[in-house]
């Protein structure tokens, strides 16, 4: 029953994906978001076989069915990363020892679906623009204090509690150092969207998990940084750096790789401090 649930989410996830991708892409822009899905080449409403998750951008090779226009790669990356996402965190009480499929549980997922859907908006949003919009922070920041009144350590649902003095002001002290960074640097180590991002991280996950997650994203933005340098020295091809003398020259945005520590967090429990 359990694996069948995963499956069921990570499908959910591929489905949610593209969509979640066009949220990213129209954003701010004043385009709504209704309406059937088209080509942005030829204008083509698309077919419900042409918009399989996955499926349709690989049988298509990438490419429109009418006017064979490339499709961008992003919509599969969207649809890849987000099943992903929905997947393990579905999974998650399987490296939590706690494999028990009740509603609590269930309801603690639906809660962990909605608030990393609009992470993902953000990691796709920061990786086009470079620059978080307030209002996904402050969404995130809101459901994850709302949630910490009515779910555990684990994500699982509870009766409303109060939760510890120290839970409430973690949205307050996690973001707080790269806060003063920003300040004290006049923005020039630090843009104030990775801070502003950070209250929400505090507000669902608490001080030690939340210092973890940002913790891990600084571990996961190393390991992409070396494998950026490795790949262009390898085939001396400027294939990612496009022209920069170095890796430090690059604007790499860093809410990607927030989102990513908090999921790992999140899923797999890391707590790098354990000071309690």
């Amino acid at each position: 029953m359990f694996i069948y649930f995963i499956f069921v989410v990570t499908i959910l996830g591929f489905i949610f994906g593209s969509f979640l991708n066009v949220v990213s892409l129209r954003f701010n822009t004043g385009k709504s978001i209704n309406g059937r899905s088209m080509c942005m080449s030829c204008s083509k409403t698309l077919s419900w076989y042409e918009l399989i998750p996955v499926v349709s951008w690989i049988i298509q090779k990438g490419r429109c069915r009418t006017c064979s226009s490339k499709i961008s790669f992003e919509l599969l990356a969207s649809e890849l990363l987000t099943g992903l996402f929905f997947g393990l965190i579905a999974a998650r009480g399987f490296f939590m020892n706690e494999v028990s499929l009740d509603i609590s549980y269930i309801t603690g997922t639906v809660y962990l679906l909605v608030i990393f859907s609009i992470l993902v908006v953000v990691l796709f949003y920061d990786f086009r623009h470079k620059i978080i919009p307030d209002e996904l922070s402050l969404g995130f920041a809101i459901l994850a204090f709302i949630g910490m009144f009515f779910f555990d350590s684990s994500f699982s649902y509870v009766n409303f509690h109060v939760p510890g003095i120290w839970n409430i002001l973690a949205g307050i002290l996690v973001p707080l150092p790269f806060a003063l960074v920003w300040f004290f640097s006049k923005g020039r180590l630090i843009g104030l969207g990775d801070p502003k991002l950070m209250v929400g991280i505090g507000c669902l996950l608490g001080v030690e998990r939340g210092f973890s997650a940002v913790f891990a994203s600084f571990w996961i933005g190393s390991i992409f940084a070396l494998f950026i340098f490795a790949v262009d020295k390898l085939y001396r091809k400027n294939l990612v750096l496009k022209g920069k003398k170095s890796i430090m020259s690059m604007e790499i945005p860093f809410a990607p790789f927030l989102v990513l520590g908090t999921l790992v967090v999140v899923v797999f429990g890391l707590n790098v401090l354990h000071l309690s």
